[in-house]
């Protein structure tokens, strides 16, 4: 699963009462609806997101996360970042960090269904964020 911070993703350049992602799927679960299929559980974690303020951010960075969930929606242990653009300074890099605990702690824990859990639970599964905003002159 890939998760693309653009500008047209800004408060600013969305109409009024538009959300983030803006389809179904992402409206049901922010809502905290349960969640029946892997494209509504990737919806979830879309919604969740909320990239680094634009003067802390780097346009073109990836961060790359691995976890698992439990039974329960919760997540097992903290996601472990398996991946960071390597031109990317250790600051940014805690920046970037910071803003994906932030989206998990959010996000969690989501509700499974028992048919989603049993397909989801310890599995693990990859995340990567990629930031193509324009970076702030």
């Amino acid at each position: 699963m890939t998760i693309v911070s653009t500008d047209d993703d800004e408060p600013a350049n969305k109409p009024d009462g538009a959300e983030q992602g803006g389809g179904d799927d992402d409206q049901n679960a922010a809502n905290g609806q349960t969640l029946d299929s892997v494209r509504q559980m990737y919806a979830a974690l879309r919604a969740c997101w909320v990239p680094p303020p634009k003067d802390q951010a780097m346009h073109g960075m990836e961060y790359t996360v691995r976890l698992a969930f439990k039974r329960d929606g919760e997540v097992v242990g903290p996601p472990r970042m398996t991946y960071a653009s390597h031109d990317a300074p250790a600051n940014v890099r805690d920046i970037y960090r910071n803003a994906v605990d932030a989206a998990f702690k959010r996000c969690t824990p989501l509700h499974f269904s028992e048919d989603m859990a049993d397909a989801v639970v310890g599995q693990p599964l990859a995340i990567r964020f990629v930031d193509d905003r324009t970076p702030v002159k």
